[in-house]
């Protein structure tokens, strides 16, 4: 991928891994189909936050749940507050690694805030878990329908389980968490280091980037908010990481100025194919589950990464400068119309 005048570098596959398995702890769907906030008590909301206030050391094992979770392996969560999240593959040679305390660990106060501006968040009562009561919260579409549902220990208030739904109520993904351990006993001796990607950006440093050209909008969707915006330098070039949410879901948009080459696609965009697997040269249509696009717009490389339901995803991805070949959008909208999305 070129970019920046002369060329710039594709986002690492390594990053682009560790943000996908962010989106996979907190990922949602579009609210409805009128497309308007959902109104309610909100009465699920103390449950969500005191899980998020977190404090709680503890050991479990995480296991990927609906369609996008079909193939994943189990993995060790080891919770230590104040070092981070261990996670520990279990699968034979596969290292252990940390990922820091950070703005999208699981429930995070910009994402509840979010959650309950865009749906109504119910208490949904006392459930189980793995054998264990859990306090189960619903998130729910202004036309009724269940967006997302959350399952919090109520030994521990430990975020036990989620799960998103698209509007045909099929779970798209979630996870569950299994033989629960209070403490951090399973922390390993030797983990690969994480650290926070790029620098924040201020409020007064995205308005200068705006001014200079970079679409950066505060707002991706009506029920697409800014929660996070980065920056860093990589291969010499400046990079911007934008976190867009609808409290359920994540959508990482990352920029850089430059284009693509013409031997890594064809018609100025790629993207995943059926199902959220391999990569077609042009976008004939979205597709629910992990979503993967990369095209050229402006003197601008968009590279999109969301584990999200169709219609939020195609509202991510048509909200941003269409590629320079002129048909995509044409493309697009013929696909999300055969869907019943347009």
């Amino acid at each position: 991928m070129n970019a920046g005048g002369p060329s710039a570098h594709p986002v690492p596959a390594a990053l682009a891994a560790l943000v996908l398995l962010c989106l996979l702890l907190t990922a949602g769907a579009h609210p409805c189909a009128d497309a308007v906030p959902a109104e309610g008590p909100d009465d699920g909301m103390p449950v969500l936050r005191r899980s998020a206030a977190g404090g709680t050391a503890y050991t479990a094992i995480r296991e990927m749940t609906g369609e996008a979770g079909r193939d994943a392996p189990p993995t060790r969560v080891v919770d230590r507050p104040g070092d981070g999240v261990a996670l520990i593959p279990m699968t034979e040679g596969a290292r252990p690694f940390v990922v820091a305390d950070s703005p999208f660990k699981e429930l995070d106060e910009r994402l509840l805030t979010t959650l309950e501006r865009v749906y109504t968040v119910a208490d949904a009562g006392i459930d189980e878990v793995d054998g264990r009561p859990a306090h189960a919260v619903e998130a729910v579409r202004a036309n009724g329908t269940v967006a997302g549902r959350f399952w919090v220990d109520v030994d521990t208030a430990v975020l036990v389980g989620g799960s998103v739904y698209g509007r045909d109520g099929r779970e798209v993904l979630g996870f569950r968490l299994s033989d629960l351990e209070p403490g951090d006993g399973h922390w390993p001796e030797e983990v690969a280091g994480d650290s926070p990607w790029g620098d924040v950006l201020t409020p007064a440093e995205r308005e200068a980037l705006r001014a200079d050209g970079w679409v950066l909008p505060e707002n991706l969707a009506w029920n697409l908010s800014l929660i996070d915006a980065r920056g860093t330098v990589h291969a010499g070039h400046k990079v911007v990481h934008a976190v867009y949410s609808d409290g359920l879901s994540q959508v990482s948009v990352f920029s850089q100025r430059g284009k693509l080459d013409e031997d890594t696609v064809h018609g100025g965009s790629a993207g995943t194919g059926t199902g959220g697997t391999g990569v077609t040269p042009q976008h004939d249509t979205i597709f629910g589950g992990r979503y993967h696009g990369m095209w050229q717009a402006d003197g601008f490389v968009y590279t999109v990464l969301a584990d999200a339901p169709t219609d939020l995803t195609a509202s991510a991805v048509t909200a941003l400068p269409g590629p320079d070949d002129s048909g995509f959008w044409a493309r697009v909208h013929r696909g999300l119309s055969r869907l019943g999305l347009l």
